[in-house]
């Protein structure tokens, strides 16, 4: 009858907070940071039902508690400086991270909780802290943004810059440098899209050295700025290229760096 219980309680925790968006974000353009609180937002829920049958007296049982809800405050404190270096609420997130980690440790050691639920509470708090440090290298920690309009007048830019291509000669000529102006301009889009892949490929190799093989959907769920489509092109790319190897098939498969 409790484990019925358990399993309802389990199913509503997903209803609930999956049930309909926020349009209230704190976090602005920082993808990353929204991504980690909404990540956090779970694992305090999933605590909070966890540590309910653990009696009230024990003081494992209320410091987790505790410090589960402190987690989504300091999440909300590092929205602004997730890709500060030396970032102190970054610090105070991870070793706030570290202590759930323990208690919950502790909580299935004294036989309180079962070792599949603690191993599956314990193992997203290590990947949420791992989310935190791996966000300092992603461009959607950012909470600045510039439009074109404020770094670049192209009206004013192109009547200047076709006064300067004419210079009193022939339609003919001016047509001539334009195109070789869209050539360049062709040329230069083909060099960002390589910069693209670079760092594409740059931040795959990151996660597989960090974290060893990995499955498609545990790479993507340290990569938010990219599709889980985009991550797999990525990494039949970096096999072609002899610098990713693969095993097992379709959604077994596995991926890792060769060394």
């Amino acid at each position: 009858m409790d484990e019925n219980k358990d399993v309802q309680r389990t199913n509503d925790l997903s209803k609930t907070l999956d049930a309909s968006s926020i349009r209230t974000n704190p976090f602005g353009r920082n993808i990353s940071g929204d991504r980690a609180y909404r990540r956090a937002e779970r694992l305090v829920a999933a605590i909070h039902i966890l540590t309910g049958h653990v009696p009230e007296h024990e003081p494992a049982r209320m410091e987790a508690r505790r410090l589960s809800v402190k987690l989504l405050s300091d999440l909300l404190d590092l929205r602004d400086e997730m890709r500060a270096p030396a970032s102190l609420p970054l610090h105070t997130a991870q070793a706030l991270i570290r202590e759930l980690i323990s208690l919950m440790r502790i909580l299935s050691l004294a036989g309180y909780l079962s070792l599949q639920n603690t191993n599956a509470v314990t193992e997203a708090l290590d990947e949420l802290g791992n989310f935190l440090v791996l966000s300092q290298r992603t461009g959607l920690s950012e909470s600045v943004s510039f439009s074109k309009d404020e770094l670049l007048d192209i009206r004013d830019g192109s009547v200047e810059h076709a006064s300067r291509i004419s210079g009193g000669r022939s339609p003919q000529e001016v047509l001539k440098d334009t195109a070789l102006i869209k050539d360049t301009s062709r040329t230069s889009g083909k060099s960002s899209s390589i910069a693209g892949f670079d760092t594409r490929s740059q931040a795959v190799i990151e996660i597989l050295k960090s974290q060893g093989e990995l499955g498609i959907k545990d790479i993507s769920s340290n990569l938010p700025e990219y599709s889980e489509k985009m991550v797999q092109r990525e990494l039949a790319r970096l096999i072609g290229q002899g610098r990713v190897k693969k095993s097992g098939f379709k959604r077994w498969s596995r991926y890792a760096l060769i060394q």
